[in-house]
């Protein structure tokens, strides 16, 4: 009797610890797969939906639900799958993700990248919206060809820009098509080409400034390792400055709902462009360029909300 209720309580022991393995492994692959790029995907497929229904926040709504987690499980597929990728680059350039320290395994955060991707197109499926459809598995493709063999499109500069700018545009055509609108408006066209020009231009070269180590010795032609410490920094603060000039004029002109978001845009190119400059040559600061990108593209989606609140 002694020796059943051991093997019972072992058996309890080894399942509770397989669920809490698998349970902390799905937290690390969240983490791997950077929770401040998820975020921000899914608000702009949400801003897709919003603006696109008029400017109203009553195009987001339940029906969103199952749209909204095919495109955090296709984004979880990208950047895992990246990840996965990356482990010999991420590690020279000490990224500190859970991968490249050591706390997930390769092998696991495989397993669960594919998984997302499988979620993602049965979830498409079940949605019944072939549009969506093919916006998510076109998505997917270009996820993966950025990251993985015989692709890897992430080994030059163009390839990079040109994989941001199309994973942008996906992301906020997915939205208006998810919330059931015809043809895009004018508005959500504005958002989503200036917002992908801003990832493209600005997220996928600044990027580069703290990754210079890792993609060198990847024989990767970035921005950085191609053209050049200084030229990669103008064409990042530069474009910047364009693209934000580019928006706010338009948004002015026409588009008074994108006017708040455009000023917080132009606001935060001025900071990129000047960190930019200001932390040329030095290491310890060679993240803040694209962490001012990153909050910048996070406050410009947050005012649109706040403005779809207010003027409900």
């Amino acid at each position: 009797m002694g020796a059943y209720t051991a093997q019972i309580d072992s058996g309890t022991s080894t399942s509770t610890l397989r669920i809490a393995g698998a349970a902390r492994a799905a937290v690390l692959f969240l983490e791997e797969a950077r929770c401040c790029v998820q975020i921000v995907f899914l608000m702009r497929f949400l801003a897709g939906a919003a603006v696109c229904a008029g400017g109203s926040l009553a195009g987001v709504g339940p029906e969103l639900i199952a749209p909204g987690v095919c495109w955090v499980l296709a984004t979880l597929f990208t950047y895992g799958i990246n990840g996965v990728s990356d482990v010999q680059e991420d590690r020279l350039n000490r990224t500190g993700r859970p991968i490249a320290r050591g706390d997930l395994s390769p092998r696991a955060a495989a397993r669960l990248t594919w998984t997302a991707a499988a979620g993602s197109v049965v979830t498409a499926l079940a949605c019944g919206n072939a549009t969506l459809l093919a916006f998510d598995l076109a998505f997917l493709l270009i996820g993966y060809a950025y990251s993985a063999a015989p692709f890897q499109l992430k080994r030059s500069a163009a390839g990079t820009s040109g994989s941001v700018l199309l994973m942008g545009l996906l992301t906020y055509a997915a939205g208006w098509t998810a919330a059931g609108e015809g043809r895009p408006s004018g508005s959500v066209l504005v958002l989503a080409t200036a917002m992908s020009l801003w990832m493209c231009v600005v997220g996928a070269v600044t990027k580069d400034f703290s990754h210079v180590r890792g993609d060198a010795a990847a024989g990767r032609r970035t921005s950085v390792t191609a053209w050049g410490d200084g030229t990669a920094r103008l064409v990042g603060g530069v474009g910047a400055l364009l693209i934000a000039g580019g928006f706010l004029s338009v948004a002015w002109h026409g588009v008074a709902l994108l006017v708040p978001p455009a000023v917080v845009l132009a606001a935060g190119a001025v900071v990129v462009a000047v960190l930019c400059w200001t932390t040329r040559g030095d290491a310890a600061r060679g993240r803040t360029p694209y962490r001012a990108f990153m909050v910048t593209q996070h406050l410009v989606h947050v005012t649109l909300f706040a403005g779809l609140v207010l003027s409900a």
